[in-house]
């Protein structure tokens, strides 16, 4: 008899497959496009006035810029519109390129007149003046005081998100010592041999 017998499928038989569960990432509100984050800006626009940046780091401050679109305030007080502008000129076609990318998707954006109010997100004081001196004390490890010093402070801000923490702390300490005391790491990361990043990550506590 069993021969005979044919099966249904199993959702004939009322048994239905569940669908695929679907998992939604959480937005943050800096990830929004209309909200800017002054740090960053000041951050991304030391690291691109940095002679020892490479290229692929200036490639990568550009496209975070291009994520965004400061309002016109902010590009005036940080001057971040004319350092986009520059770098259009600059020897390296990459870099040109992405410069561009920015330059034209902010020029379009203002002309356009859609510059409306934006959320900016800055520190408060007693975070800037913590930071203040801990570019201070940077400074004085490196024995000169330029952009590197304040490249190095908010890089490491950056990586402890945005803030003043214990690990914060003792990773600026950390890196005043290192400076301080080795001469060979002093000299690495003054000609650029030593990436800010990788002083970070050996400094980090």
């Amino acid at each position: 008899m069993d021969k005979f017998v044919t099966k249904k499928p199993r959702e004939a038989q009322g048994i239905v497959k569940k669908a695929p569960k679907t998992y939604y990432k959480q937005s943050t509100i800096e990830s929004l496009k209309g909200v800017v984050v002054i740090e960053d800006i000041h951050r991304i626009q030391a690291k691109l006035r940095l002679n020892s940046t490479t290229q692929e780091e200036m490639v990568e401050c550009l496209r975070e810029l291009g994520k965004k679109i400061p309002p016109r305030n902010v590009m005036k007080d940080t001057k971040i519109g004319k350092v986009v502008n520059k770098l259009r000129q600059h020897e390296d076609s990459v870099i040109r390129k992405e410069a561009k990318k920015v330059y034209i998707k902010w020029k379009s954006h203002f002309e356009n007149l859609q510059d409306r109010q934006q959320i900016e997100v800055k520190c408060d004081a007693r975070t800037e003046r913590l930071r203040s001196s801990g570019q201070r004390l940077l400074s004085e490890s490196l024995g000169e005081d330029n952009t590197l010093p304040e490249v190095i402070e908010r890089d490491t801000f950056h990586l402890f998100k945005r803030m003043v923490n214990n690990n914060y702390r003792r990773t600026i300490r950390n890196m005043v010592f290192t400076l301080k005391h080795q001469e060979d790491v002093r000299t690495q990361v003054l000609s650029g041999q030593l990436s800010v990043e990788k002083l970070i990550q050996t400094c980090k506590r």
